[in-house]
């Protein structure tokens, strides 16, 4: 069966939207002020993204790196590495999580905006 020229242009349509929206979403994002630490979903540091700077959290064998208005998780003893493999984040609302540790990096905006482009 040969496609009618209709669902060509329909598709067309569909897959230009979904460009102009990442678009959007990627040269809109604004870069953080800060990255909040959690562990078991409390609060323990809010790293400012304007100083390098590595940070241990107490109690776990990991290490959070802030370089160059990025972070990550740069080391970690858990066995699958998501957290490390997320590598530098930097928009406010992305987020970098271990789940074995129970230790989450949330990037904040300075406004407490952390609504991407999309949302």
């Amino acid at each position: 069966m040969k496609p009618k020229k209709a669902d060509i242009i329909l598709i067309t349509f569909f897959l230009a939207a979904v460009a102009v929206l990442y678009a959007l979403k990627t040269f809109t994002a604004k870069s953080g002020a800060s990255a909040d630490v959690y562990i078991n979903n409390e609060l323990v540091i809010s790293l400012p993204l304007d100083s390098d700077t590595v940070y241990t959290p107490p109690g776990k064998n990991m290490q959070i790196e802030v370089k160059n208005g990025k972070v990550a998780v740069t080391q970690s003893d858990c066995p699958d590495k998501i957290c490390v493999n997320t590598g530098f984040i930097d928009k406010g609302g992305q987020t970098a999580v271990c789940l074995p540790n129970a230790v989450s990096v949330i990037v904040r905006n300075a406004d407490g905006n952390d609504l991407d482009a999309v949302s």
